[in-house]
């Protein structure tokens, strides 16, 4: 299980190193305890319920799972391991640009979660948990760390729970530290969200860098 758990980390934390998803839960943390709550209960229970499905459908799509099917992990993880290896490399050699700031539609986004009731900051939540592309082909790979794994049962949720946990990081902890400390969390929040802005780039490509050698150095040691 160690070994499946230390995969799951880079996954999840280039799924939490969002700007964005960081903005959304400050923007509905200055509305009040409650949404807040509500926010991140919503987005927490999102991420892991798309986890849990997706383990359920590969594992059903894994036949024999406690054979662990070597030769296919192997070279599934080759394959991923390069391809997030050439994205690593494309976003290094772009250009680099100043801190990114919110397009027009991801503001209006963020003003409207500030202005939300409980029962919608739920939902909106659950819907940013369960994700957009990034968040749920992230989420996909994942599960299917977890699905073609030999653990089973109570050691596969304790797997998606380990993931979800890092992927939301930075949306049920910020909600959690305003919950005790109050209002003097936010300023703390708020030089947080510059510095994700200003260094998001390099943690991804870090995290893109560890994710694709950690994924061939198993191919390989799966297929010698």
């Amino acid at each position: 299980m160690s070994s499946t758990y230390l995969q799951l980390i880079p996954y999840a934390l280039v799924a939490t190193l969002s700007p964005l998803g960081f903005a959304a839960t400050l923007a509905v943390i200055r509305s009040g305890r409650l949404k807040a709550l509500g926010f991140g209960f919503g987005f927490v229970s999102g991420q892991l319920l798309a986890c849990a499905i997706l383990v359920v459908l590969g594992a059903a799509w894994v036949p024999d799972r406690e054979v662990g099917h070597p030769t296919l992990r192997g070279v599934l993880a080759l394959i991923f391991g390069l391809v997030v290896l050439w994205l690593a490399v494309m976003l290094r050699r772009r250009p680099q640009t100043t801190a990114p700031r919110p397009n027009g539609r991801s503001q209006q986004v963020l003003d409207r979660l500030g202005r939300l009731r409980v029962g919608t900051a739920l939902a909106a939540g659950l819907l940013l948990g369960v994700g957009g592309p990034k968040r749920l082909v992230l989420t996909t790979l994942a599960a299917a760390t977890i699905a073609t794994s030999t653990v089973a049962g109570s050691m596969t949720a304790a797997l998606a729970v380990s993931y979800t946990t890092i992927a939301t990081l930075l949306a049920w902890a910020p909600i959690v530290a305003f919950e005790f400390v109050g209002d003097r969390a936010v300023a703390g929040l708020d030089k947080t969200q510059h510095w994700l802005a200003r260094h998001q780039r390099s943690a991804v490509f870090s995290s893109l860098l560890a994710v694709g050698l950690l994924a061939l150095a198993e191919g390989i040691s799966v297929l010698v």
